[in-house]
């Protein structure tokens, strides 16, 4: 697969879920893919798209890494860098977990509390069930987890 640059670092196409976030280049593990950028929100304006930057507020994400996706093997994840250089707020960067190849779809670990937990589909080998952080998996309401497995 070829690994030039050819212009954009990402594009957004339709996935079996919605909006995706692909890569149009190839990035080594380790690698900043791109900043996340968007509108500081109060958290009661918040959306399913935007991020965690104190029990305050939230970033709501400009495309397009507005559109990354949900998968419990993700082939990316988000950090804050706090050395912003142009700005007194810390920065949203997303960054690869492993090799990734041009045309690969990137993914992060969604991690939500049992509380917000929905199904998942990313068809994982190791999917759990629910779009739910690993450690909160078992708080899922048992009768929520025996819906899953019967309309699998």
């Amino acid at each position: 697969m070829s690994c030039v640059h050819r212009g954009e670092s990402v594009r957004i196409a339709e996935t079996l879920v919605g909006k995706g976030v692909f890569a149009e280049r190839c990035y080594p593990s380790g690698a900043i893919v791109g900043e996340i950028t968007g509108e500081v929100v109060r958290y009661t304006d918040g959306s399913n798209y935007s991020f965690e930057i104190d029990e305050h507020s939230q970033l709501e994400p400009f495309p397009p890494f507005r559109y990354l996706n949900h998968s419990c093997e993700p082939n990316c994840e988000f950090d804050w860098i706090e050395e912003a250089t142009y700005s007194d707020q810390p920065v949203l960067y997303v960054i690869a977990l492993r090799d990734i190849q041009s045309g690969e779809e990137l993914t992060i670990d969604y991690n939500w509390p049992a509380s917000f937990a929905i199904p998942c589909c990313c068809g994982a080998g190791t999917c759990r069930g629910w779009i739910v952080s690993c450690d909160e998996l078992d708080d899922v309401p048992a009768n929520a987890q025996r819906l899953i497995r019967e309309s699998r």
